[in-house]
């Protein structure tokens, strides 16, 4: 039968091994929550484990058992640390704990763990560099070192000469990071004066730079920058300024685009023989030197006329002859015209029996003025030349963009409160006497010189009428 423990025993046996119960006894194998008075932590024993053992506390036990193992070894470790030329401080506290002690030799504190002297048999740091004939750096020397060199530190030393150390550099004035060890070596103090004279010490010279750029056509305007930067020069062929760099010229890519461009079309140009030949193809007789596949080349057609077709449009059949082959009468009667409406007015050509202006009064434009020329080639030129008037000397934009018109031509327009029918009229009346033209008959609109009401639409008329006039679209709430 087991014996029942007395709770009075039981708290009397934990306090007796420095134990403070915090609850009632709640039976020999249960944890028993208490404090333990030597170090005042909070555990948790069981009073079984007390009673046989005779100790409460595991961080404690382990505490006794290493000070009684270190206390066995204590004497071999003084006498290993006495052999290395040290005389300990303080008791043992272990192999790999640091153990203050003096260092025979120098006279200096030292903090060497126990394995470290009995690996390498000595463990003053100062005393091996010595040995080694190493510089053995103190404060004040490694200030001294670092302004020698043009350096005034920013921060304290870092107590090693392999760390980086802020400072600045006295003669470039940058904030910089070297190592100590590394300013004492030679190594300099700034990286990037270093690279700086470095590249200085590479770098040719202006004459003997300079004779690379005359051999290819270019006269230097700087001095020499070096190889990869732009070097101002003048190109002797073209005069123009020009900045390529060294080492482009010394590949051969040549120092002036233009020029160079200019030599590369020229290589990839048709031979004008075989241009004449696709002319002749298509009835065309060149009276000009081939001026380029996309210049117009001055030719005669085989009806008689002179026209200035570019070889690229005529190689693909297009834009041969544009008397023969439009339908614009440029050789026959024509009108010029303008037509408005509230917002704009617009400039044009056409045939004088077409439908072009049916088209324009379909969707609601109004005409103005019109005006009878004797060829097509009158009436267009007196429309290109309202349209440099707008564009080059006025400045003035089309009225609409090209989405919101309906039946193309917007380049053609400008806004109403810009350009007034009378003021185009006029304009006209002045190129027709520079062009040298005939007197010019003039056939007045409804609308010469009157503001319309409604702005042109992309319904039709009968669309239109079927809508109530404040419901009609106009190209501006499109």
């Amino acid at each position: 039968m087991v014996r029942k423990v007395d709770p009075i025993d039981a708290e009397r046996v934990m306090r007796a091994a420095g134990c403070i119960p915090l609850t009632p006894y709640p039976g020999s194998s249960i944890p028993w929550p208490c404090i333990h008075e030597p170090c005042g932590q909070a555990i948790a024993p069981s009073y079984g484990t007390v009673r046989s053992r005779g100790r409460a506390c595991r961080q404690c036990g382990s505490m006794a058992g290493g000070a009684k193992r270190r206390a066995g070894l204590a004497a071999a470790a003084e006498a290993a640390m006495r052999a290395a030329g040290f005389e300990p401080l303080e008791p043992y506290p272990g192999g790999k704990k640091p153990w203050r002690c003096i260092h025979l030799r120098c006279g200096q504190e030292r903090t060497p763990t126990l394995d470290a002297v009995r690996a390498h048999r000595t463990a003053c740091r100062e005393c091996s560099l010595k040995a080694a004939g190493r510089t053995v750096w103190s404060a004040e020397s490694a200030v001294a070192a670092f302004r020698e060199n043009g350096l005034q530190p920013l921060e304290p030393w870092p107590g090693s000469s392999s760390k980086p150390w802020r400072a600045r550099h006295i003669e470039c004035g940058r904030v910089v990071r070297p190592r100590l060890g590394n300013v004492a070596a030679g190594q300099g103090p700034c990286r990037e004066c270093g690279q700086e004279a470095a590249h200085a010490a590479l770098r040719m010279d202006h004459e003997e730079a300079a004779v690379l750029f005359r051999s290819a056509g270019l006269e230097p305007l700087v001095p020499f920058p070096g190889v990869d930067r732009p070097w101002r020069s003048r190109h002797d062929q073209c005069g123009a300024e020009v900045a390529p760099t060294y080492t482009n010229v010394k590949r051969g890519q040549g120092g002036c685009i233009n020029c160079g461009a200019k030599a590369g079309a020229e290589r990839l140009r048709m031979p004008e023989e075989d241009a004449r030949a696709v002319m002749l193809r298509h009835e065309l007789v060149p009276v000009e030197p081939y001026p380029g596949s996309a210049r117009p080349w001055k030719s005669r057609h085989s009806c008689g006329r002179v026209v200035t077709p570019t070889l690229s449009n005529v190689a693909s059949g297009k834009g041969i002859c544009r008397y023969c082959h439009s339908a614009f009468p440029f050789d026959g009667p024509a009108i010029l015209y303008l037509v408005v409406d509230r917002d704009a007015v617009k400039i044009g050509c056409a045939n004088r029996s077409g439908k072009r202006l049916a088209e324009h009064t379909r969707f609601g434009w109004q005409i103005a003025w019109t005006i009878d020329t004797p060829t097509g080639d009158d009436a267009y030129n007196l429309e290109q030349g309202i349209l440099e008037w707008w564009r080059d000397e006025l400045g003035l934009p089309p009225a609409y963009p090209a989405e919101l018109l309906p039946q193309y031509g917007y380049t053609e327009t400008a806004r109403w409160d810009d350009m007034h029918p009378l003021y185009v009229l006029a304009k006209v009346e002045s190129l027709a006497e520079a062009f040298g033209l005939p007197l010019l008959r003039l056939r007045p609109g409804l609308h010469f010189d009157a503001r319309p009401e409604i702005a042109v639409s992309g319904l039709g008329a009968r669309a239109r009428a079927k809508r109530r006039p404040m419901d009609q679209p106009t190209l501006i709430d499109l």
